[in-house]
């Protein structure tokens, strides 16, 4: 099985996982009337909808180049990350309003046994996928699962709030306005989550750059046949990253040295920040300013 396929099975697993966790959170904060787990559950849609982009990236947004789409497809990634970001937008405005409702009119019932048992399962399946989404992800090599890994310890955290929560009401008789408090909290955090993706695709969206200008400048002056460096950006598209820079060097250097020195920077380019890095290198003679014809 190839790595591609590896990853693309640790995802639907991870996605079927999620989709269960945060269906039964749901579920149960819907009967229950526990705003708590109600907002745990939408932020651990979060979660799903990221193995969604993950997917969606591997899927789609790698399709090769074709006629109108030179640079290939990754930015449908991006798309794909704006509606993520307008779902837990929505999501968190109605934690919200729900909270705000059970401040003016508390409908919380004390949890059953068998709502905290489905909760600590919950828990349990959320430690899992991050435990062997990070495993995958460091064996295969593969930054999509590792980051995702990271993103489901958030719900870890926020499930561990929302549990001792529910043992305090039922088990210690903390107050009812408890549960809209954590309600809240959670809301706030998917309202950190949203900002986060909006954030990092509003970077792609404008040309940010991708690579700060002086790790680059760092390697490609290793190469002894390069003089100087200049005219340097780097931009994201999608899980790829394109790089374009000038340098100077001998200006008696053969047109196929020239062409040689290209492929040799753009190799240590590559072994450093990846094989998807896409590099045009413009080699210019040290000493010679180009002037334009009239």
């Amino acid at each position: 099985m190839s790595k591609n396929k590896k990853v693309l099975f640790v995802l639907w697993v991870t996605l079927f996982l999620n989709v269960l966790v945060s269906s039964i959170k749901i579920i149960v904060g819907l009967l229950t009337g526990i705003g708590s787990i109600l907002a745990d559950g939408y932020h651990s849609l979060a979660d799903a909808s990221s193995n969604v982009i993950g997917l969606f990236t591997m899927k789609i947004a790698q399709k090769p180049i074709d006629e109108d789409h030179a640079y290939g497809h990754q930015r449908y990634e991006t798309l794909a990350t704006l509606f993520i970001v307008a779902l837990l937008t929505y999501l968190g405005i109605e934690v919200i309003f729900n909270s705000i409702e059970s401040f003016r009119n508390p409908l919380f019932n004390r949890p059953e046994p068998l709502t905290l048992l489905l909760i600590m399962f919950t828990f349990g399946v959320n430690i899992f996928v991050a435990t062997y989404e990070g495993i995958a992800g460091r064996k295969l090599k593969s930054t999509l699962l590792v980051a995702d890994a990271k993103h489901t310890l958030s719900d870890i955290y926020i499930s561990g709030g929302v549990l001792i929560n529910l043992i305090l009401i039922t088990f210690f008789n903390a107050p009812l306005w408890l549960d809209a408090v954590t309600s809240m909290l959670v809301a706030l955090l998917i309202f950190k989550t949203a900002y986060g993706i909006f954030k990092e695709s509003s970077h792609e969206l404008t040309d940010a750059i991708a690579i700060e200008p002086q790790l680059i400048t760092d390697i490609v002056l290793k190469n002894p046949n390069v003089y100087s460096i200049h005219k340097i950006r780097s931009r994201k598209s999608g899980s790829q990253v394109f790089i374009d820079f000038h340098v100077k060097s001998d200006p008696n250097m053969p047109l196929v040295d020239a062409h040689n020195l290209s492929h040799d920077l753009e190799d240590n380019l590559r072994t450093e920040f990846g094989d998807d890095l896409g590099v045009i290198v413009h080699v210019e003679p040290e000493g010679y300013s180009y002037k334009k014809r009239d």
